[in-house]
C-alpha cells in the first residue's frame, strides 16, 4: 500500500471522466501490486481493479466498471460498506488511511468469503477517489479456527489425564506403605522417584491448562491503577525478608482487562524472586504511556540470563535450572508472552552476565475508551 500511495503522489494530476483509461499511469501502478486493489470514483462507482482483484472476485474489470463498490460484498453487508465509503468521501482528509474493516466478500459465482477491506482516500485535481485494498481472510480465519481447536484439544487432554495420574500416585503410595518395613533402600528410592515424577507430570498438566486458557479471559475492561495492582501482586507473592518490590515514578491508570495484566506482572515478579541467588534483592516496575500503548519494565538485580537463552525462556516447558532443584513447569514466561501478544504487544529481555540484573520490557495496548 505504501508503494501505491507513493506512486499516486508522483502521477500526473489528470483524472478524467468518464472512468480512467487502461493506459493511465495509475492503472499501471496498481496492476503490478500483488494485493487486490479496486479504484473507486466520487460516486462510489468502480473505475478499475487490478488483476489480483479480478482473481479474488472472479470478475472481469470491464464488466465491473461503473458498478458500485457494494456489489463486491454480500448483500447483508452492503449498507454498512456504503456508509463507510460515504463517511470517508465526505469527512476524511485526503491521504488519511482508514483502518481495516472486516466484511463478507461476494464472488462472481455467488460464493462468499471473509475479507478485510481498507480505504485510502486521495484528491486528484479536486476529485476525490478511494484506493480500496482487500485481503482474503479465508486463510487467517482457518488458522484462527485451527489454533482454537488445538487449544481446546490441549485443555481436554490435560484435563482427562489428571485423573489417571492421581490414581498412579495413590497406587505408588499404597505400594510403599505395604512393602515399607521389608523393602530394600533401592526399592524405597525408586518409589520416591516415581512419586516425584508423577507429581511433576501433574504440574505440567496444570501448566498446559493454564497455557491453553491464557488470553481467553472475558474479563471486563476497566480503569486499572497500575500502582495499586503492583501492590496487590507484591502482597500476594509475599517476598522473603530482604527483598523489596518497588515501582519507579508515578505509575499511571490504564484502560484494560485487569486479570491478564495481573497474571503477566505476577509471573515476571515471581520469576525474579524465584531465580534470585542472594538473600537480598530489589525488583522495580516502571511504566510509561504513548499513543494508547503502555510500556512496562520489570527489572531485578539477580544473576542475569545469558543472551543465548533469551529466546528459549519464552518457550513452554523450557527452564534454565535443574528440575529437581526448583518446582518449575517452565510455562510462566510462555503464558506471559502469549498474554502480551493477545493484547497487541511484544516482550523482550535485556540481560548480559557477568553484569547483574535482568529487565523484561513489554508493551500493552490499551482498550478504547
Amino acid at each position: 500500500m505504501d508503494l501505491a500511495r507513493e506512486s499516486l503522489g508522483k502521477m500526473p494530476r489528470s483524472y478524467g471522466r468518464p472512468g480512467i483509461s487502461e493506459d493511465h499511469q495509475l492503472c499501471h501502478v496498481i496492476e503490478v501490486l500483488p494485493i487486490a486493489l479496486v479504484l473507486i470514483g466520487a460516486e462510489g462507482q468502480i473505475e478499475t481493479m487490478n488483476r489480483a482483484a479480478e482473481r479474488m472476485f472472479g470478475h472481469d474489470r470491464r464488466e465491473m466498471q461503473g458498478e458500485l463498490l457494494e456489489s463486491l460484498v454480500a448483500e447483508r453487508c452492503r449498507a454498512v460498506c456504503a456508509d463507510w465509503r460515504r463517511q470517508l468521501q465526505g469527512v476524511a482528509a485526503p491521504g488519511e488511511p482508514d483502518e481495516g474493516k472486516r466484511l463478507s466478500g461476494l464472488r462472481g459465482d455467488g460464493s462468499e468469503f471473509p475479507m478485510e477491506i481498507r480505504f485510502d482516500q486521495f484528491d486528484l485535481d479536486g476529485t476525490p477517489i478511494l484506493l480500496t485494498s482487500i485481503v482474503d481472510g479465508t486463510e487467517r480465519l482457518e488458522l484462527e479456527r485451527s489454533n482454537a481447536d488445538l487449544e481446546e484439544l490441549a485443555y481436554a487432554a490435560s484435563h482427562d489425564l489428571k485423573a489417571p495420574m492421581r490414581a498412579i500416585a495413590h497406587l505408588a503410595q499404597w505400594i510403599g506403605e505395604d512393602i515399607g518395613p521389608t523393602a530394600d533402600p533401592e526399592t524405597v528410592e525408586n518409589l520416591r522417584l516415581l512419586l516425584a515424577r508423577v507429581s511433576r507430570l501433574e504440574m505440567l498438566l496444570d501448566a498446559v491448562l493454564v497455557y491453553s486458557r491464557a488470553g481467553h479471559t472475558q474479563a471486563p475492561v476497566e480503569d486499572v491503577d497500575v500502582a495499586e495492582l503492583v501492590r496487590e501482586v507484591a502482597a500476594t507473592l509475599a517476598p522473603p525478608p530482604g527483598f523489596v518490590i518497588a515501582y519507579e515514578g508515578a505509575l499511571p491508570r490504564i484502560r484494560t482487562q485487569r486479570m491478564p495484566l495481573q497474571v503477566v506482572l505476577t509471573n515476571l515478579i515471581d520469576n525474579a524472586l524465584k531465580h534470585h541467588d542472594r538473600a537480598e534483592g530489589r525488583i522495580t516496575i516502571g511504566t510509561r504511556r504513548a499513543d494508547g500503548v503502555a510500556e512496562f519494565r520489570v527489572s531485578d538485580d539477580g544473576p542475569g540470563i545469558l543472551p543465548r537463552f533469551h529466546d528459549r525462556i519464552f518457550v513452554i516447558f523450557q527452564t534454565l535450572v535443574n528440575r529437581d532443584e526448583t518446582e518449575a513447569a517452565g510455562v510462566g514466561l510462555a503464558v506471559v508472552r502469549k498474554s502480551v501478544r493477545r493484547h497487541g504487544g511484544e516482550i523482550r529481555v535485556e540481560s548480559a552476565p557477568p553484569a547483574r540484573g535482568t529487565s523484561f520490557t513489554f508493551t500493552w495496548k490499551e482498550a478504547a475508551a
